[in-house]
C-alpha cells in the first residue's frame, strides 16, 4: 500500500516545509510548523531567507553544497514571535525544483533522553560520554555520563571550550587543539584525538575523543560538533607496559640489547662526524663465578643490585644496557680511554654505604671485570667495538685483573 506524500508530510511530528530551490519560496508547511508559530500568535515566514533569519542565505547555493556532500544540516536562528530558537534544518531533495526541509530543536538538547535508548548501553559499556559544542556561542553541553567519567556533578562539567581545555593535560593540549582547529578550518566530517583529562579528584585519565560535524551554517562552515569521549586508561597502561618491555630489561630496568643498539649507533655516528672520542666497556658482573651456584632468586637480586650500583656511578650522557644474564655494555660518548679508566675505577671503590648494600644483596665489586675498547682504534662499527670489548673482558677474567684494555 502506498501512502500519499501530502498525507505523510502533513502528519509529520517534526516541523517541516517544502521550498522551491530557485526562488527560495516556502510553498508548503506541515501542521507542526504551522503550530510552532500559531502557538505564539506569530505569522510563519514564507521564504527561506526569512525563515533562517539571514537575508544573504541562498537556498540554491545550499542545495548545491548538499549535492556535493559538503553539508548535511544547517544551523539557524529561527525568529518565532518574540523568541529566537536555535535549530537545525536538514534538507532532502524532492525533485530538481523542490526540497523538503525538517527542523529539529537543539537549544534545549536533553542528553538524558538519548542516554535512555540503546545509546545508553553503548555509552555505559565503553565508559563513554556524549557532548555537543556550539561554536559561535562557545557553549558545550555534556551528558550525565561525562560527569560520571570526570568524577564531578553535571553542573561542574565544562560548559565552554576554555573550561574543557582547562582540564586537559598541558602536554597534550597543543596537539588536541590543533586537531580540532584543523577540523573546523577544513570543514571536515570527523576527527579523533587522544589526551589526558583531569578528573574531579585531580587525577588524570587518558581519553579518546571522537568528534563529528553536526551542523553547518549557510556558508558551509562548521557550526556545531557532537562527539564522544571514552576512558582508554587501561589500553594506555597496556601500551606503556608493552613499550617498556620492548625497551627496558625487566630485571635491572636498564636498556635491553635492541634499544641499546639504537642509542649506540646514534652516538657512534656523532663521534664519527664530530671527530670526538668514544669508548665502549663490556662489564662482567660475575668474573669470579660467585653467582653461578646461587639459587635463581638470590642470583637475580645480586645482578640487580650490581647493575643499579653501576648505573648510579655513570654520567647522564653515558648509556648502560644489559645484554646477557650477567653482562652489561656501557657506552661512554666523548670519552677517551684514559678518562674511561678513571670512571671505571670509581665502580671498583664503593663507599661504606654502597659496600653495605652490595654485601646485603650478596653482590661484590670484587666480582666485576671490565673490558675497554675505543673508537676507531678497536673498531669502526658497534659490532666491532663490542667484539673488541668482549675479547678484552675475557682476557681480564683469565688474568684476574679488574680492568682490561683491548689490544
Amino acid at each position: 500500500m502506498s501512502i500519499p506524500f501530502p498525507t505523510a508530510f502533513h502528519h509529520m511530528p517534526t516541523p517541516a516545509f517544502v521550498a522551491e530551490v530557485s526562488s527560495g519560496d516556502i510553498v508548503a508547511a506541515n501542521a507542526s510548523l504551522e503550530h510552532l508559530y500559531l502557538n505564539v500568535g506569530a505569522a510563519r515566514q514564507n521564504t527561506w531567507s526569512s525563515l533562517v533569519n539571514d537575508a544573504s542565505s541562498q537556498l540554491s547555493e545550499i542545495v548545491t553544497k548538499v549535492q556535493r556532500g559538503e553539508v548535511e544540516r544547517i544551523s539557524a536562528r529561527l525568529e518565532v514571535g518574540d523568541r529566537t530558537l536555535s535549530a537545525e534544518i536538514s534538507i532532502i531533495e524532492l525533485d530538481d525544483q523542490h526540497i523538503l526541509g525538517y527542523i529539529s530543536h537543539t537549544e534545549h538538547l536533553d542528553f538524558s533522553v538519548a542516554e535512555n535508548t540503546l545509546l545508553k548501553f553503548a555509552l555505559t559499556e565503553s565508559s563513554a560520554g556524549i557532548w555537543m559544542w556550539e561554536i559561535e556561542g562557545d557553549t558545550i553541553s555534556c551528558s550525565q555520563s561525562i560527569a560520571s567519567l570526570l568524577g564531578c556533578s553535571l553542573e561542574e562539567t565544562p560548559h565552554s571550550a576554555e573550561g574543557w581545555h582547562d582540564r586537559v593535560h598541558k602536554d597534550d593540549l597543543p596537539k588536541m587543539m590543533r586537531t580540532i582547529q584543523e577540523h573546523i578550518k577544513h570543514k571536515q566530517r570527523y576527527y579523533e584525538a587522544e589526551y589526558r583529562i583531569r578528573r574531579g579528584n585531580d587525577e588524570y585519565i587518558w581519553v579518546r575523543e571522537r568528534g563529528r560535524t553536526y551542523s553547518q551554517d549557510a556558508s558551509g562552515n562548521v557550526a556545531k560538533i557532537i562527539g564522544f569521549i571514552e576512558d582508554i586508561s587501561p589500553q594506555k597502561a597496556l601500551e606503556e607496559h608493552l613499550r617498556s618491555q620492548a625497551t627496558f630489561d625487566e630485571l635491572t630496568g636498564l636498556l635491553n640489547r635492541g634499544a641499546a643498539l639504537t642509542h649506540f649507533t646514534k652516538q657512534l655516528g656523532l663521534a664519527r662526524r664530530q671527530y670526538t672520542p668514544l669508548t665502549m666497556a663490556k662489564i662482567d658482573l660475575d668474573a669470579r663465578g660467585l653467582l653461578a651456584d646461587m639459587p635463581l632468586e638470590q642470583r637475580n637480586t645480586a645482578i640487580h643490585t650490581s647493575a643499579r650500583f653501576i648505573y648510579k656511578k655513570i654520567r647522564e650522557a653515558d648509556i648502560l644496557a644489559r645484554v646477557a644474564q650477567d653482562k652489561l655494555l656501557l657506552l661512554l660518548p666523548n670519552t677517551s680511554l684514559k678518562d674511561a679508566q678513571k670512571l671505571i675505577n670509581s665502580f671498583l671503590k664503593p663507599n661504606q654505604e654502597e659496600l653495605k648494600v652490595l654485601e646485603f644483596s650478596d653482590a661484590s665489586h670484587l666480582n666485576l671485570c671490565v673490558g675497554l675498547a675505543t673508537f676507531p682504534e678497536d673498531g669502526e662499527t658497534i659490532e666491532e667495538l663490542a667484539q673488541s670489548a668482549n675479547s678484552a673482558v675475557e682476557k681480564g677474567r683469565t688474568s684476574g685483573v679488574a680492568i682490561s684494555i683491548a689490544e
